[in-house]
């Protein structure tokens, strides 16, 4: 299998005939962020056996949830077989305000993660150590840090825990994300898209994903096809494919 990786991607939002492509060639992690959206995730993810598709609650939309409907979110995750959780987490950078709701549904979020042992698939912008600490302190065996550019000093730790961090197209602008790609082993990382988010004029997107890995591979000294072949290796264990 020669299949790329796309480990983030809010397939949801693209159209049916970029959808139906971009399944031909990549194995794509179809996140959501509300109820709504992991319905259609679903819907989407149920043509195509490349798609593995997530229920979620982005702590952006985290004012329009309550109690009822993120326990509606954890039957729908149930009843239809999902392996993993996201896009769900934590953010203090760009939406502060509501910081102490979204503590308390993300804690619910990663228990129950834990206890149907789901992956998890986080959002962490601004608040990466208490995102780890959390996942860490409820014993989730599989999490993946979202477009990782965290505090360096934390690498190891989400390292040593068996964790993964996913590597975006904005490695082309963002130094601090090629000094994670630099410190971080090839064996926990994973390519990712974030489509159809834009970030400085970029409209993210798989087809970006082929890009990420020659920056990768650039960064580490090594080959395109072992860089590709390590984080496909790292997605099926993963998803235990």
């Amino acid at each position: 299998m020669s299949m790329l990786v796309d480990a983030h991607c809010h397939l949801y939002e693209f159209p049916k005939r970029d959808i139906k492509s971009f399944a031909e060639s990549f194995l794509i992690v179809a996140v959501s962020d509300d109820y709504e959206s992991s319905v259609k995730t679903l819907k989407i993810a149920s043509s195509s056996e490349h798609i593995i598709p997530c229920v979620g609650l982005h702590p952006w939309e985290i004012k329009k949830f309550k109690p009822a409907l993120v326990e509606k979110l954890f039957n729908l995750a149930i009843e239809r077989g999902i392996k993993c959780i996201g896009e769900v987490g934590l953010d203090r950078l760009f939406v502060p305000e509501t910081f102490k709701i979204q503590l308390q549904y993300f804690k619910d979020i990663v228990s129950f993660a834990s206890r149907q042992k789901l992956v998890l698939n986080v959002h962490a912008a601004g608040a990466w150590r208490e995102v780890y600490k959390i996942v860490e302190e409820n014993d989730v065996q599989k999490v993946i840090f979202h477009w990782y550019t965290g505090p360096l000093d934390l690498l190891k730790r989400i390292v040593d825990s068996g964790y993964y961090i996913t590597i975006n197209p904005a490695i082309k602008f963002q130094k601090k994300h090629r000094q994670v790609v630099r410190l971080t082993p090839l064996e926990n990382m994973l390519t990712e898209s974030d489509g159809p988010y834009r970030y400085r004029g970029l409209t993210l997107s798989p087809i970006l994903v082929k890009r990420t890995i020659e920056k990768i591979a650039e960064l580490k000294g090594t080959s395109e096809k072992d860089v590709q072949q390590t984080i496909l290796k790292n997605f099926m264990s993963i998803f235990s494919i």
